[in-house]
C-alpha cells in the first residue's frame, strides 16, 4: 500500500522515482513540443476543436486529482512526519464534478461542427437528443422514483452521451443502406471500417456511460447489513433473504477452513445456493475470508462469513448489495474493443504502376525518318 511507504526506508526511494518520472516525461514533452505544436489555432470556443481540447483538460486534472490523493500521505509523512490521509470524499468532491462534466461533453462534443459554429446550428444539432435525453431520463425517475438530484443529472450526462452515439451511429447506417443497398447489418460493419478511429471513439464513449450508471447505482443504493446468524436463520439485505443453512468445517495441519452454506430467494423464490469461506491460521494468527457473490446485470450481493462463534453453529456475516456493479466490470471488455477499433491499420489498397512510351522520343524518332 502507498500507505506504509512513509513508514519504511522505501518512502524517500519511491518518492524520488516519482520525481525522476515526471520530470522525465515533462521534459520530453518541452524537448517535443515544436514537433506537437498544432499547426491550425481555434477558429471558435464553440467547435469540436474546442471540445476536445476541454476533454483533455479534464482528463489531466482527474488524473492529477486522483495522483495527487494517493500520494498525498507518503508526502506528508516524509515531510512533516505525520501523515494525513484523504480518503472517499476528496475523490467524490474533487473528481465528481470534473467526471460530470467529462460525461456530458462526451454527449455534445461529437454533435458541435468542426472549425466554428453558432448557437443556431448548435440548439438545431442538440434539440433531439435533449428531447429523447430529457423524455428517457423522465420515465426512469417515475419508474425507480429517483428523488436524489445527483443521481438524476448522472443519470441524465449519462443517458445523452447514449442517445448521441446510437443516433450517429443509427443515421450512419441508414444513409449507408440507402446509398449502396447493403444490408442493415453489413451497412454497419461498413460504417465502422469507413472511420475506425471516430467509432472506435463512440463505443469507448458508451463504456464511459456504463462505467457511470455502474458508479452511480453502487454509490447511491448500496446495502449494507452486518448479522450474526446461527445455523437455520434467515435474514433480508435489500430485495434478498439470505438463510445460513450449514457450516462445513475441514481441518488442516496449518489452518481450519470453515465454508458457510446460504440459500438465496427473492419475493419467495429461491435463486441457489451461495458459499462464503472462512480461514484461520493459527501460528499466524491471522484470519482470511473470501466472499460469495451473486452478480447480475441488476445487482451483486456480497455474502462475507467474518466469525465464527466458540460453539462453531453461529458465525458473523456482512451482506452487501451493490447495485449495478455488473455494468463496470463489462465497461473494460468496451474499452478495449472500443480502443482496438480505433487503432486497427486501414487496409490500404496496393499501388500500380505502368510505364508509358515515351512520346517526345517517339515523335522525334518518326521525324527524322
Amino acid at each position: 500500500s502507498v500507505h506504509s511507504f512513509g513508514a519504511s526506508t522505501l518512502g524517500w526511494v519511491f518518492l524520488t522515482f516519482l520525481g525522476v518520472a515526471t520530470l522525465a516525461s515533462f521534459g520530453l514533452f518541452f524537448y517535443r513540443l515544436a514537433v506537437l505544436r498544432s499547426t491550425h489555432a481555434l477558429e471558435s470556443t464553440l467547435s469540436r476543436e474546442t471540445a476536445f481540447l476541454v476533454n483533455n483538460l479534464l482528463l489531466l486534472g482527474i488524473a492529477f486529482a486522483t495522483l495527487w490523493g494517493v500520494v498525498f500521505p507518503l508526502i506528508s509523512e516524509l515531510t512533516t512526519g505525520r501523515t494525513i490521509t484523504v480518503g472517499e470524499p476528496f475523490f467524490n468532491q474533487v473528481n465528481g464534478p470534473m467526471m460530470l462534466a467529462l460525461i456530458v461533453l462526451m454527449g455534445v462534443g461529437p454533435l458541435l461542427p468542426w472549425r466554428t459554429a453558432t448557437w443556431a446550428t448548435v440548439r438545431r444539432a442538440l434539440v433531439v437528443p435533449v428531447a429523447i435525453t430529457a423524455a428517457i431520463t423522465a420515465a426512469v425517475a417515475v419508474l425507480f422514483e429517483i428523488r436524489i438530484i445527483a443521481v438524476l443529472v448522472g443519470t441524465a450526462a449519462s443517458t445523452l452521451v447514449a442517445v448521441s452515439v446510437l443516433r450517429e451511429w443509427v443515421r450512419g447506417t441508414i444513409a449507408r443502406h440507402r446509398a449502396t443497398g447493403a444490408a442493415y447489418p453489413l451497412a454497419f460493419a461498413a460504417l465502422i471500417a469507413s472511420n475506425r478511429p471516430r467509432y472506435g471513439g463512440y463505443v469507448v464513449h458508451l463504456a464511459i456511460v456504463m462505467l457511470a450508471f455502474g458508479i452511480i447505482g453502487s454509490t447511491f443504493y448500496s446495502t449494507t447489513r452486518d448479522v450474526f446468524m446461527r445455523v437455520g436463520d434467515s435474514t433480508t439485505v435489500g430485495v434478498y433473504t439470505v438463510e445460513f443453512a450449514a457450516v462445513e468445517t475441514t481441518t488442516f495441519a496449518d489452518r481450519t477452513e470453515r465454508e458457510a452454506v446460504l440459500r438465496i430467494s427473492r419475493d419467495g423464490k429461491p435463486l441457489g445456493t451461495m458459499r462464503a469461506w472462512n480461514g484461520v491460521y493459527p501460528s499466524f494468527q491471522m484470519v482470511s475470508t473470501r466472499a460469495a457473490i451473486r452478480s447480475t446485470p441488476v445487482d451483486d450481493l456480497y455474502v462475507i462469513f467474518s466469525e465464527v462463534q466458540p460453539d462453531g453453529q453461529t458465525a458473523a456475516f456482512r451482506l452487501l448489495v451493490n447495485p449495478m456493479v455488473w455494468w463496470m466490470w463489462v465497461a473494460g471488455p468496451f474499452v478495449i474493443l472500443g480502443t482496438v477499433i480505433a487503432l486497427w491499420p486501414a487496409r490500404q489498397r496496393a499501388a500500380a504502376y505502368v510505364e508509358l512510351p515515351d512520346r517526345a522520343g517517339a515523335g522525334l524518332a518518326g521525324g527524322a525518318s
